[in-house]
């Protein structure tokens, strides 16, 4: 039983990582072909890295082209950049609802999909609020934690 959940979490990895480049190549190939979106497949990327193997995980992010897009994302937006990304989105979609397509449904979906992308820009990239940091209690501290609270 134990050397099928090996040999499972063997292929897992191998398949993690093999998805990850795919991913990779897309997001690669986003950068320079229009219409193909870089950061979602750069995401994608590093969720597939962190699973299948940290090292590819760690290049991932210390490469200088798509660390700076991991980095973006975990930073988020100031308000200027996310106005600035929502306008060239809404560009990009209404020169290809009424330039592109002349009539039918496509415009619609294509709107549709602006809303979609604008929702999700608002609420991925905004940016966050620095968290306190928090304490790591070891057990030698955790009694000192204790008393401090009795005295007090």
């Amino acid at each position: 039983m134990l050397l099928v959940s090996r040999h499972a979490h063997t292929i897992m990895r191998y398949l993690y990582i093999i998805l990850g480049l795919i991913s990779l190549g897309l997001g690669l190939l986003g950068i320079v072909t229009p219409g193909l979106p870089t950061t979602p497949f750069i995401l994608l990327t590093g969720v597939l890295f962190a699973k299948g193997s940290p090292f590819l995980h760690q290049k991932l992010l210390d490469n200088k082209i798509t660390g700076k897009y991991i980095r973006r994302v975990n930073d988020g937006f100031s308000v200027k950049g996310l106005i600035f990304s929502i306008s060239f989105m809404w560009c990009m979609i209404c020169f290809t609802a009424f330039y592109v397509f002349d009539y039918g449904t496509m415009r619609f979906v294509m709107i549709g999909l602006g809303v979609i992308g604008t929702i999700s820009q608002i609420i991925v990239l905004r940016k966050r609020k620095k968290r306190a940091a928090v304490v790591a209690l070891s057990i030698d501290n955790i009694g000192e934690q204790e008393e401090k609270v009795n005295v007090s």
